[in-house]
């Protein structure tokens, strides 16, 4: 079992097969000193059904061996699901499961089940302490580093958020297996977002790291949190690069039709200059990240962007842009009026809609 760098206070470990064996003895290692005589320790596992499905029984088995008393909760996977109403559901349980201070919340899935887990653990009153457990690349890129956890509103992505504190992470790439061919671009365009704003030599790492088994990744996300870090450091505005247009995108399929990472890489791809965007395509090509916007028209999408300025839901809200100076080419965050951004947003998509803006040409846009 290694340590990954994840630049938090968080304790992170990684190895294959580390899930099974460690979790349980890690908890039990937080009460050394403890008389826990006549107490009993709890630990509500937060899941979804495919997970929870493939793994959970030999995940529990260790709890089980430490007399620890585990129950499971399963809650929906995907960006459509990550509501206030799943959350109340968790706390529900934690409640009637009798979870306190002495006991332990464990996410165990992708991004959706560790946003609902760290969200229902920051309001349940029990105080249970959280443990994070990802299941895909793009959970493991970015629960270690998280700050905060989001959910979403109906078609309006990232509408609360909450602090997360974790108090252990453990990475196990043996999970990566399973993941569903429609979500593992989500951890691609993350870890390319890194890339472009602080390592572009991330993208090969990304490309060879793709193409392994992908049973030893501590070296690589280690970079990835390195390049975070440097991120964070610079400005965190930045992580921002690109989700302007990826979340109108998510949005008007009410999260359906693009994955998170579908539309992010989609994105990026319009956002980066023109001269680097043939080489970003042959990359996306080995990655099989999308690079044109299917199934609606140009018009459909910037309308939809017109009605969030015009609620005022976007206003006022810094925007990332490439752009150069002396020669040199560097990401700024400007602060444009609206009107000059509906005018980025606007470039940006015909750059992924160019072969598909006839597309529905009768969907009643002007």
């Amino acid at each position: 079992m290694d340590r990954l760098d994840c630049n938090r206070s968080c304790d992170c470990f990684t190895g294959n097969g580390i899930a099974d064996e460690f979790v349980a003895g890690f908890i039990l290692e937080q009460y050394a000193n403890k008389d826990l005589t006549g107490q009993e320790i709890k630990a509500a596992i937060i899941s979804d059904r495919q997970v929870s499905g493939y793994y959970y029984n030999a995940f529990e088995k260790q709890f089980v061996e430490r007399n620890i008393k585990t129950c499971l909760i399963t809650v929906e996977e995907g960006e459509q699901n990550k509501n206030l109403s799943q959350v109340n559901n968790v706390i529900k349980e934690l409640t009637d499961s009798g979870m306190n201070s002495n006991d332990w919340i464990i996410a165990f899935g992708g991004g959706a089940v560790h946003d609902i887990a760290a969200f229902a653990a920051s309001l349940y009153t029990g105080r249970s302490r959280f443990i994070a457990v990802p299941t895909t690349l793009s959970s493991m890129a970015e629960t270690c580093c998280s700050d905060n956890a989001f959910l979403n509103s109906g078609s309006r992505k990232n509408t609360a958020s909450v602090p997360v504190t974790q108090t252990a992470v453990f990475v196990d790439p043996k999970y990566l297996s399973t993941v569903p061919k429609k979500y593992i671009p989500n951890g691609y365009a993350q870890i390319i977002r890194y890339a472009l704003l602080s390592d572009f030599g991330l993208l090969t790492a990304l490309i060879d790291i793709s193409d392994s088994s992908l049973s030893d990744i501590r070296v690589f996300l280690n970079r990835v949190y390195a390049a975070r870090a440097a991120i964070d450091r610079k400005n965190p505005v930045l992580l921002k690069l690109g989700s302007e247009l990826s979340e109108a995108i998510e949005g008007y399929f009410r999260f359906m039709n693009y994955s998170e990472g579908e539309a992010l890489a989609l994105s990026l791809y319009a956002t980066v200059p023109d001269k680097a965007r043939t080489a970003i395509a042959a990359i996306y090509l080995k990655l099989n990240l999308p690079t044109e916007l299917k199934g609606v028209s140009f018009n459909a999408i910037m309308n939809s962007l017109k009605e969030s300025y015009r609620k005022g839901s976007s206003s006022d809200k810094p925007m990332v842009c490439y752009e150069e100076k002396d020669g040199k080419g560097s990401w700024v965050i400007n602060n444009p009026s609206d009107e000059e951004a509906l005018e980025i947003l606007e470039d940006r998509l015909k750059k992924i809609t160019a072969g598909s803006s006839a597309i529905a040409s009768n969907d009643g846009e002007a």
